[in-house]
């Protein structure tokens, strides 16, 4: 059950019926969500969420950014890839510095609409090699982090051969066709259609 401390009416039945956008297929031993906590600089003067910007740089955000993080009715979607910062701190991942390790996928909505963490900032990042998760659109970039669509990649690469996916940067899941020195986060098992998708984590 998720609880929602969204913005409006939260018991208007659109909110609380929303769907869990990351769901574990095979996690009861792969995978886990590891308690961790919102970086601070996810929080703003009167504590409410910041959603990361493309301005932001290290001065005021841990990553340097080229997109605003993508959130949904001003959500940060289940299904981000997180970065550890400091502690057992997380930031959403900006995909601009192939250097940096992702640490896993966020668990829940943070801030806006469908907000699951209200004042409390404590959050869960799934983590763990081969965890299975089905993942729900608008979860991941479908369009690609450079042009090239999911499904033509998946085409192109023909049977057998692993779609890697990585943080883009707007911190969702997407594929590069020339991912250069990017860190992997996934691989794609199955592309059911532009509103889910199957992931097996590789971190």
């Amino acid at each position: 059950m998720q609880v929602i401390y969204g913005q409006g009416n939260a018991s208007n039945i659109l909110q609380t019926a929303q769907k869990r956008l990351i769901r574990p297929a095979y996690a009861q031993t792969q995978g886990f969500p590891y308690a961790s906590y919102l970086d601070p600089s996810l929080r703003n003067s009167d504590n409410t969420i910041r959603v990361p910007q493309s301005t932001d740089a290290p001065a005021t955000y841990p990553l340097t950014r080229s997109a605003n993080a993508f959130t949904y009715d001003g959500s940060i979607v289940p299904g981000t890839v997180m970065v550890k910062t400091t502690g057992e701190n997380a930031c959403v991942a900006s995909g601009a510095n192939a250097a940096i390790q992702p640490w896993g996928l966020l668990d829940q909505w943070i801030g806006g609409t469908f907000d699951n963490v209200g004042q409390n900032n404590e959050i869960g990042i799934w983590m763990g090699p081969d965890s299975t998760y089905d993942l729900l659109a608008p979860a991941w970039n479908d369009a690609g982090g450079d042009g090239t669509a999911l499904a033509a990649a998946i085409a192109a690469a023909g049977a057998g051969v692993n779609v890697f996916l990585y943080a883009g940067a707007d911190g969702r899941l997407t594929n590069y066709t020339t991912p250069g020195s990017r860190i992997p986060v996934a691989r794609v098992i199955e592309r059911w259609s532009a509103a889910r998708l199957t992931i097996q984590l590789v971190i």
